[in-house]
C-alpha cells in the first residue's frame, strides 16, 4: 500500500514539473529565472522598480537568458488607422438615362462615316456596310426603348416598334426568318448559338436617319457589337431583314475575330437573294460589267475594309463580286470546303493558305481563285446559265424572203419537194453525265 502511494505521489510530482514551465511561459514568466531567484542566497528588495523600455542596441542580451523578448522589445510608434473614406462606402450607382443616351450616341458616332456612298439616283436596295468594330465581342447593354416606341419580346428577338404595337404577324415573320437562317447557316449556328437580337422597326425614313445616322438611301443596318438590327417597315422589309440578320448570325461565328468584309457582305447578299428568289437590279447591271472584263481585282477586293471611299458604281460592282465569289465557293465547290475555309479564316490563317487548306490545288493563290471564278462566269454565260434575260431579249434573226420570179399564170405551182431520209430531223439523245463521287461523311444540310 505504501508503495502505491509513493508511486502516485511521484506521478503527481512529475505532472507538476511538466506542466509548470509552459504555464509560467504563458503568463510571461521565465521558469529558469524563477528557480534561480528561489534558490539564490542574495537578498532581494521587496519593491522593484519597473524596467523602463529601452532600445534593443542599448540592452545586451545575455547568452544564458531567454524569454525576455517582451522586456527588450523597442518602442515602435504605430500610426493611427485611417478612417474609411466616404467614397469607398458609396456603392456603384446604375447609369442614368442621360448617361445611357450619351453612351449610345458615342457608340453610333462611327456609323456616320461607315458608308459615304452618295448615289446620284435612287438605288434599289444597295446594302449598307455593317457596323463591326474590332471589339464587337465585348457586347454592350441594350438601351431602353426611345420615346414613342412600343415593345414586345419573343424567344429570339426583343422588338421595338415606332408608334404602333408589335403584332403577331411581325413576330411570325421574324421567327420564320430566324428559322430559315438557322437551317441555311447550320454549320456556323450549330457551333456558336446566336445571341438574342434587338430589332428596331421604324415607320418613317426620317426617324430612322435621325436615330441611326445612316444615309438617306439606306433602308436597314446592323450593329454586331450591340446585336441590333435597325430596319424601316415597307416592301423591302423582308429582304433587308434577311441581309442584316445574316450579318449578325454569320459574323458572330468568327468572334472575337472580325470576318473579312468581302466574305461578310457576300454571304449577306447571297442569303438575301437565295431566300427571296429576287435579285436587285444592280446585281445584273454589275454582272454585265464583270463579263466585259470591268471588275475589281481580288487583291483589292479581299483587302478592302471600308467602302466609304467608293462611289456608287464601284460599290455596286464590289458587292456583286463579293456575292458572286461566295456563291461560287458555296455552289460550285462543296459545303464542307467552304466551312473549312471559314474556320481557317477564323483561326487567323492568311487567305491564300486558307484557300489551299480548304480547296486544295490549284487554289494556292488569291489570283488563281480570281482566274477560275472569271473563267466559270464566262462559260456559264456562254451556256445560257447566267443573265438569261439577255438571251430572251435578243431577237431571233429573220432571213429576208426571196423575191418571187415572174411565171405564166397557166402554169401550175410546183409541188414542194419531199424531204429525203437524210434531211429528216434526228432525235436528240439525252446526255447523262457521269455521277461524281461524294464523300459519304460530308455535310448534307444548309445553304439552300
Amino acid at each position: 500500500m505504501n508503495t502505491i502511494k509513493k508511486l502516485v505521489f511521484f506521478l503527481w510530482l512529475l505532472a507538476v514539473v511538466l506542466v509548470t514551465p509552459p504555464l509560467l511561459r504563458s503568463l510571461g514568466l521565465n521558469p529558469k529565472e524563477m528557480v534561480k531567484d528561489l534558490f539564490s542566497s542574495t537578498p532581494r528588495a521587496d519593491v522593484v522598480e519597473p524596467i523602463k523600455p529601452a532600445k534593443a542596441a542599448d540592452i545586451p542580451l545575455p547568452k544564458s537568458e531567454r524569454g525576455r523578448a517582451r522586456e527588450l522589445r523597442p518602442e515602435i510608434s504605430v500610426p493611427p488607422m485611417p478612417e474609411p473614406k466616404q467614397e469607398q462606402k458609396q456603392e456603384t450607382k446604375a447609369p442614368t438615362p442621360a448617361e445611357d443616351q450619351q453612351q449610345f450616341d458615342k457608340m453610333i458616332a462611327g456609323l456616320e462615316n461607315i458608308a459615304k456612298i452618295a448615289p446620284e439616283n435612287k438605288i434599289e436596295d444597295l446594302p449598307v456596310q455593317a457596323y463591326r468594330p474590332a471589339n464587337s465581342a465585348q457586347k454592350v447593354r441594350w438601351l431602353p426603348p426611345p420615346p414613342g416606341f412600343l415593345t414586345a419580346d419573343t424567344f429570339n428577338y426583343l422588338i421595338y416598334r415606332e408608334k404602333n404595337p408589335v403584332t403577331s404577324t411581325i413576330k411570325t415573320v421574324l421567327d420564320n426568318i430566324h428559322g430559315n437562317l438557322m437551317l441555311d447557316l447550320t454549320p456556323f449556328t450549330i457551333v456558336i448559338k446566336p445571341n438574342k437580337i434587338l430589332v428596331m422597326l421604324f415607320g418613317e425614313k426620317n426617324s430612322y436617319m435621325k436615330f441611326t445616322k445612316r444615309p438617306a438611301w439606306s433602308g436597314a443596318s446592323s450593329d454586331l457589337r450591340a446585336d441590333t438590327m435597325y430596319v424601316i417597315e415597307g416592301n423591302n422589309f423582308y429582304p433587308l431583314s434577311v441581309h442584316e440578320l445574316t450579318h449578325l448570325y454569320f459574323d458572330g461565328y468568327f468572334l472575337p475575330t472580325i470576318s473579312p468584309l468581302w466574305l461578310s457582305e457576300g454571304m449577306a447578299v447571297y442569303m438575301q437573294i437565295n431566300t427571296t428568289k429576287e435579285k436587285p437590279s444592280w446585281v445584273d447591271r454589275s454582272m454585265r460589267r464583270i463579263l466585259k472584263g470591268d471588275y475589281i481585282h481580288f487583291e483589292e477586293m479581299t483587302e478592302t475594309e471600308t467602302l466609304s471611299d467608293y462611289d456608287t458604281a464601284k460599290a455596286e460592282l464590289w458587292y456583286t463580286q463579293a456575292y458572286s465569289v461566295v456563291k461560287y465557293l458555296l455552289k460550285t465547290r462543296t459545303r464542307d470546303e467552304f466551312y473549312k475555309l471559314c474556320s481557317e479564316i477564323k483561326s487567323g490563317t492568311p487567305l491564300h493558305q486558307a484557300l489551299y487548306r480548304a480547296y486544295g490545288m490549284p487554289f494556292n493563290k488569291v489570283s488563281v481563285l480570281e482566274n477560275v471564278w472569271l473563267h466559270d462566269l464566262q462559260k456559264a454565260h456562254r451556256d445560257g446559265l447566267l443573265l438569261t434575260d439577255d438571251k430572251k431579249k435578243t431577237p431571233a434573226k429573220v432571213q429576208p424572203a426571196a423575191p418571187a420570179a415572174d411565171k405564166p399564170a397557166d402554169k401550175p405551182a410546183a409541188k414542194p419537194a419531199q424531204p429525203t431520209p437524210a434531211a429528216k430531223k434526228t432525235v436528240q439523245k439525252t446526255k447523262i453525265n457521269k455521277l461524281k463521287l461524294v464523300p459519304t461523311n460530308g455535310y448534307k444540310g444548309g445553304f439552300n
